[in-house]
């Protein structure tokens, strides 16, 4: 035990120091890729052993828990993102961030060791007693499972941030405290381009100071919204239900004040006749006559149950029974083909058309759509500028209690 302990150590300071110097080349862009590789093995390794390791605290009463227990729940934390601190640091200094961490823990755990031994690994005479005693073993055994539920929401957090992130570009971000949405400027000459990262529920206020930040004259906002022309759609969404039962409101609430213009009749538009500090608004989204025979079929079962009067339980058993019947691999990628590729390239024409006619162009759509919205801005050679964050939903305004009252009666009390 007392080799596999010290050979932690050893790779753990290893790891911290490759990775605190290829974090220094890469922040002075000159990464050497050999190193890179390097780096990920070593971390790889130190994550696997951390977990073993850990076991091993409750079952080796003689390992220094003081030395190793900040070692390796620090790797665990690093190897979830680091959230919530993630959302803080950003993406390009987390990595340094974490890496500077790992070589101070790893500097105090040899001023531990050599406090507690003389030494900078552990020596033998600190593993002459029992390896193993029921009280550490217990104790150990008691602590994790107090801690196991907290544990689990933690992880379950930390990965669900990942991925929302991923999937948004970082415009949507899950907190402790709440959902943050995010709205960033883009700027070429004169030319500024403002992309916000909406949800179609939230606080009332959030949408609220998002409606009365768009408020400028020379500005256009294209709008999203699908149309239902051919009325397709046998029960039409509306979000307003399900945000009334936590507490909040629905994005169709938020109103713009300016001048409803048509796109079609962009060439005749005079930016900026509609009122003094007003802006134009021009719906930018598709009808639901462009989409697939297949996916107005998945929209109408939506409305048919998640979004219809049935009781909640009932609801989401019939909606799982027919996905598990009939949502294969393909027919989902033509359903996101058609929700979000086909009105992005829209949102996207619309908006190069009328950069050029407009200094300002604000795109509020959904956090989903804004990876490839934002490719195509940065291709349009516009630069990143300020970046603002909004809190939308608001965890410690939800009425648990409540809900958890209204869904025990939906299901019976079961």
């Amino acid at each position: 035990m007392r080799r596999f302990a010290n050979l932690y150590i050893v790779l753990f300071l290893a790891d911290a120091g490759l990775s605190l110097v290829d974090e220094l080349l890469v922040a002075a862009s000159a990464q050497v890729p050999f190193l890179a590789s390097g780096r990920y093995a070593v971390s790889s390794a130190v994550i696997i052993l951390s977990i073993v390791l850990y076991a091993c605290l409750g079952i080796d009463r003689r390992l220094p828990k003081r030395v190793f227990l900040p070692m390796t729940l620090y790797i665990s934390w690093c190897a979830l993102a680091m959230w919530p601190l993630s959302g803080v640091v950003g993406h390009e200094a987390l990595g340094l961030v974490a890496a500077a961490g790992q070589v101070l823990l790893g500097g105090t755990a040899i001023l531990l060791l050599r406090g507690l031994g003389g030494q900078t690994l552990l020596g033998a005479e600190q593993f002459r007693g029992r390896l193993f005693g029921w009280r550490n073993t217990l104790g150990f055994s008691a602590v994790n499972l107090l801690l196991f539920p907290l544990v689990l929401v933690y992880t379950g957090m930390a990965v669900a941030d990942y991925y929302l992130e991923e999937q948004t570009a970082g415009f949507l971000r899950l907190s402790p405290v709440g959902i943050y949405m995010t709205e960033r400027s883009y700027q070429r000459d004169a030319k500024v381009v403002r992309l916000a990262g909406m949800m179609h529920i939230g606080k009332e206020d959030y949408f609220e100071d998002m409606a009365g930040s768009m408020s400028s004259r020379g500005t256009i906002i294209l709008t999203e919204g699908v149309t239902d022309q051919d009325r397709l759609l046998e029960n039409p969404f509306n979000y307003s239900k399900l945000a009334r039962v936590i507490g909040l409101t629905s994005q169709e609430t938020m109103h713009f004040d300016g001048r409803l213009v048509d796109l079609n009749d962009l060439d005749a538009l005079q930016p900026g006749a509609g009122g003094l500090g007003k802006p134009d608004i021009a719906r930018a989204d598709i009808d639901l006559n462009n989409f697939d025979p297949q996916t107005i079929e998945f929209l109408n079962v939506l409305g048919n149950t998640l979004f219809s009067d049935k009781p909640l339980a009932e609801a989401l058993a019939e909606y799982n029974a027919w996905v598990k019947d009939n949502m294969t691999a393909e027919r989902i990628a033509g359903v996101m083909a058609d929700i979000l590729d086909k009105r992005n390239a829209v949102v996207i024409d619309s908006m190069v058309r009328t950069l050029k006619r407009y200094d300002t162009v604000i795109i509020p759509w959904g956090a989903m759509h804004m990876p490839a919205i934002e490719a195509a801005v940065l291709e349009q050679g516009f630069k990143p500028g300020a970046a603002q964050e909004r809190l939308s939903l608001d965890f410690r305004t939800i009425p648990y209690a409540e809900l958890w009252h209204k869904w025990s009666a939906a299901t019976g009390g079961g």
